[in-house]
């Protein structure tokens, strides 16, 4: 019981890493960072509108959002946006909404449990407009998994430290392996992995509780202008077979973040 509790205060004080995710509309591509948020988290959401043809290449561009409710002083009208709705220009068709959802909207935590919106022209007659876009918030309480990172947000020249609880992993491998390292490998934001992999030792925290930490800008060879978006980490070790043997055994967790600056 002491060990469990003992677990359950170290992950009580991590966070989970944000990341760049994906998602398409009708041609608009959504990016969200931190990926999972809260009602009570900054957020920045980029929507590129590159593909959307009814879109591409006007300007500006607006929010149009609807639920958990309108927001203060409101959209405005459909042929004439508000000014408060309007986003910000991060590139040629990239537009971006940065905000608090329990400011934005004036509600509680508890009301708000997904965002909806669109984006819009200023006058958004004759279609233009991206489809609904539908965000889910993630609740407050916090909901341990089996692999972790922390912190939250970190730079290139701050430490990453990684945590892996096999009681709480849902495959039998990385339930019941025995990790002796972890190799590391960082992929930008645009997907290509950047430098080879390298090798960071685990430290035992307790019974199936492991932990690594590296620095990215010390470890990897990252180039000028490069931002990094994302990590697999793939834990190593040994494993029973059938016959009561060791075999080598692997378990891979991907995470991302914000972009390594």
């Amino acid at each position: 019981m002491s060990r469990m509790k003992n677990v359950l205060s170290l992950l009580m004080l991590l966070v989970a890493a944000p990341c760049y995710v994906f998602s398409q509309t009708s041609g608009a591509i959504v990016t969200r960072i931190p990926s999972s948020f809260t009602a009570e988290d900054q957020v920045k959401i980029i929507v590129d509108v590159s593909n959307v043809p009814n879109l591409a290449g006007k300007e500006p561009l607006y929010i149009w959002t609807w639920n958990p409710g309108d927001p203060a002083p409101g959209n405005g009208s459909w042929d004439n946006s508000n000014e408060g709705r309007k986003m910000v220009k991060e590139g040629p068709n990239k537009w971006s909404w940065t905000f608090t959802p329990t400011q934005y909207y004036g509600k509680t935590p508890a009301e708000i449990t997904q965002i909806s919106f669109l984006v819009k022209a200023k006058n958004g007659n004759g279609d233009l407009k991206t489809d609904d876009i539908h965000l889910p918030v993630a609740p407050l309480v916090y909901v341990p998994t089996a692999f972790r990172t922390f912190p939250k947000v970190v730079g290139q020249g701050e430490a990453i430290t990684f945590f892996l609880d096999q009681s709480l992993a849902t495959d039998i491998t990385t339930q019941r392996m025995n990790p002796t390292g972890a190799t590391i490998s960082l992929f930008s934001d645009a997907g290509a992995q950047v430098d080879a992999a390298k090798n960071v030792t685990l430290t035992n925290l307790g019974p199936g509780v492991y932990s690594g930490a590296f620095f990215p800008s010390k470890l990897f060879n990252i180039p000028a202008g490069v931002t990094i978006g994302k990590m697999r980490v793939v834990f190593k070790g040994k494993i029973k077979d059938a016959n009561g043997n060791d075999v080598d055994a692997e378990s891979a967790f991907e995470y991302g973040f914000d972009p390594l600056k």
